[in-house]
């Protein structure tokens, strides 16, 4: 059950409007072709740096596919149908909030894949407790190992990935990580079957500190380094020099039953590979072939630009696990064909692997590359609403990313709309040098719509990255002319992300602005009809600052939009959540009220983008949301569906329960005093259940230390919510 951080504000949930009475439902039916071909899973919401794994999401005894996009720290699960893999989005909720990496694996033997993900330089492990519906349960939120004179976190940076597997091919789980200080990976390995006899435990032990006996430097490697001393390098041991970024699989690849090592390197393209020319017991790396899997395939090379990292698992339905390859950063790296697909042709422990594609899945989907910013408009009069969606770009190696407008004819009609993607660079605004102080095009082009000089045809502004406005006015027949760059000098800082509303009723176009810092800037027309003047800028409108409590910049994203005559303004943010304002109407001058309601229950993905508007002719709106991987969703106002993503929170009326939390703010222990007992739970600010205990007694403490700065939610059975800080 998700339900984001608006909720900190729930005294103020129950003096609804007309608009927070709607429930909106994900909506995946919605239709999106191009050049003819739909797309499958077309509101999947796109992949930037995807983390992939398999597990059984509806327990019919076939796998399932999840992928966890370090951009945005989003979870896609889809479902195995005979080799299809259907988008889910409904298992989202069963899975723990999860950050920076996330694989899984069964470390007990019983068939289910477990979860392992990064928490507070080391990892977390969720075990799967899954019966009749798909559950994890929390084993550790820190996994230790014995370092010899105490228990340590295993280290794990969250720009890694590391190796989970059978290292010593004794039936358990052990670790492949890098140390923190340098090139040497350590090898944690699970003392389970040699204790117990049984893989159901993680005990585990620092077995080796420098696993295979080499030592990696900026995408070079040094063989040979008994006892953990190279002598190309002098002073390994005492070297300061923090570990930057690589990303490990270790699997079998020459069938001689131990792991050989594939790697990637945080500032190159290419992945390495590391034959093991020892034994399962003691390893020793032999040779580097840094093309791979060229080299050993006679394929084509994994070149992902920076930072490549690799995953084996079967996705082609034959029962031999696959490989993918993907980026493991979140910027300045390919983003629309990132995910490599080598069909295995060959066995598990023997692979041979046949090059298929570079957009695994992404092919099925709505993929703008980094960032989608949706606007409705209809752009030939016929009535539909298209729909225009700018990005930050595309990826281009050899320069800055490809900014661009996408347009979706709706080829619909007026209570089924369909759209086809007609154009990925409309206006071919991506040509045009709009930053006119570099003399090149713009980024982050954010699109609205709005009739500026009186003609009775909408006009085209476009924000960008430096803050800037574009005008291109609207000169019929679905033409566009760039008429002013950098339109009446406005400037609002960064990332400026507008709307064209009349917003003061006054029968002129004004403009509100989001922008990086998470305000919005309101920019009343003291001009006319036919020539607007935009000369005062109110900045910080409404009092709104969005995400402030969580992060320093939010990049608001805000739509003001007239239900039933009363304004009411949404705002996506960087953290993905939808903040709800209202008391906007004849209140310009003071503060908008925030509202928890079923659109700030909405969760897709970071920096979300919003557009609105009610294309099946119901009288109710709809929702357009990008989100940071450049993918968008489809929210419905239809009642008739069930696949909601609403919440009803049930708040105590009790007014004799005594419920005292202290200390609020607090650094360490946090103390819960009542006389009522039940199920304890804290949220974090995406809805997740991060800590559950059962409270027997009149005083529960609860151990802070190991959690992350923030503010949370904590529940007593669902019945009482109170705001903590901890710090």
């Amino acid at each position: 059950m998700r339900f984001l951080f608006t909720i900190l504000f729930i005294l103020d949930a129950f003096t609804h409007v007309s608009f927070s009475q709607i429930v909106l439902n994900r909506d995946s039916s919605l239709s999106f072709k191009e050049n003819g071909a739909k797309f499958q899973s077309a509101l999947s919401g796109g992949i930037n740096s995807g983390q992939f794994s398999n597990v059984d999401l509806n327990l019919d005894g076939i796998m399932d596919l999840i992928v966890f996009d370090k951009s945005g720290n989003r979870l896609n699960p889809f479902i195995n149908n005979n080799g299809d893999f259907i988008y889910a989005p409904k298992f989202r909720n069963k899975f723990p909030y999860m950050h920076d990496w996330t694989l899984l694996a069964d470390y007990n033997c019983d068939g289910k894949n477990d979860i392992f993900t990064y928490s507070s330089g080391g990892m977390a492990v969720y075990l799967n407790t899954s019966n009749n519906e798909l559950e994890f349960t929390k084993i550790t939120s820190l996994l230790l190992s014995d370092y010899g004179s105490s228990n340590l976190n295993i280290y794990i940076s969250p720009i890694d990935i590391p190796a989970i597997t059978d290292i010593d091919n004794d039936g358990d789980l052990d670790v492949l990580t890098f140390s923190i200080l340098g090139g040497f990976v350590e090898y944690h390995k699970n003392l389970s079957m040699e204790l117990y006899g049984t893989c159901d435990s993680l005990i585990f032990e620092l077995s080796e500190n420098c696993w295979g006996l080499f030592y990696e430097g900026l995408n070079s490697y040094i063989l040979n380094c008994p006892n953990c001393q190279c002598p190309q390098i002098a002073n390994i041991n005492n070297s300061k020099e923090k570990h930057s970024g690589s990303t490990l699989l270790a699997i079998d690849i020459d069938n001689d039953n131990d792991k050989d090592l594939i790697l990637g390197d945080i500032s190159f393209n290419n992945l390495n590979l590391l034959i093991n020319g020892g034994n399962n017991q003691n390893a020793i790396i032999v040779s580097v072939d840094s093309v791979f899997p060229k080299n050993y395939s006679n394929t084509v090379a994994a070149d992902m630009y920076v930072f490549p990292a690799a995953y084996y698992l079967d996705v082609t339905n034959d029962g031999i696990n696959d490989l993918i390859v993907a980026t493991n950063t979140e910027n300045n790296s390919e983003n629309f064909e990132s995910c490599w697909l080598y069909e295995n042709i060959g066995q598990n422990n023997l692979p041979n692997f046949n090059f298929l594609q570079k957009n695994f899945l992404q092919i099925d989907m709505i993929e703008l590359g980094a960032s989608a910013l949706p606007t409705f408009y209809d752009f030939n009069n016929d009535g539909l609403e298209d729909l225009v969606i700018g990005n930050y770009g595309y990826h281009n190696p050899n320069n800055n990313p490809i900014s661009s407008l996408a347009l979706f004819e709706n080829i619909g009609n007026d209570s089924i709309p369909k759209y086809n993607l007609i154009d990925r660079d409309w206006l071919s605004i991506s040509t045009i040098n709009l930053n006119t102080q570099l003399n090149m095009p713009a980024l982050n082009l954010s699109p609205t719509f709005g009739d500026l000089n009186g003609d009775n045809k909408k006009d085209l502004i476009i924000g960008d990255a430096n803050g800037k406005l574009h005008l291109f006015t609207n000169i019929g027949n679905s033409n566009f002319q760039l008429t002013t760059a950098n339109f009446q000098n406005i400037d609002v800082g960064q990332f400026a992300q507008p709307q064209l509303i009349d917003v003061n009723r006054d029968g002129l176009t004004d403009l509100i602005i989001g922008e990086q810092d998470g305000t919005i800037n309101f920019l009343p027309n003291s001009g006319s009809i036919s020539s607007p003047i935009f000369d005062s800028i109110i900045t910080n409108w409404g009092g709104i600052d969005v995400d402030q409590m969580f992060i320093s910049t939010g990049f608001s994203n805000p739509t003001l939009y007239d239900s039933s005559g009363v304004y009411q303004l949404l705002v996506g943010s960087f953290s993905g959540s939808i903040y709800h304002f209202s008391n906007i109407d004849n209140n310009l001058d003071g503060q908008f009220n925030q509202k928890n309601s079923t659109i700030s229950n909405i969760w897709d993905g970071g920096k979300s983008a919003i557009a609105i508007a009610d294309i099946n002719n119901d009288n109710q709106p709809d929702m357009i949301l990008g989100n940071s991987s450049g993918g968008i969703s489809y929210f419905s106002s239809d009642s008739l569906l069930t696949d909601t993503t609403t919440l009803t929170v049930n708040i105590s009326n009790n007014k004799d329960i005594i419920f005292n939390i202290y200390p609020n703010p607090s650094n360490r222990d946090l103390t819960i005093k009542t006389n009522e007992t039940g199920l304890v739970q804290i949220h974090n600010f995406l809805g997740e259940v991060i800590y559950s205990e059962v409270k027997n007694e009149k005083k529960l403490v609860i151990n802070t230390s190991k959690f992350s700065k923030g503010i949370y939610i904590l529940s007593l059975d669902n019945n009482y919510l109170e705001k903590i800080i901890l710090q």
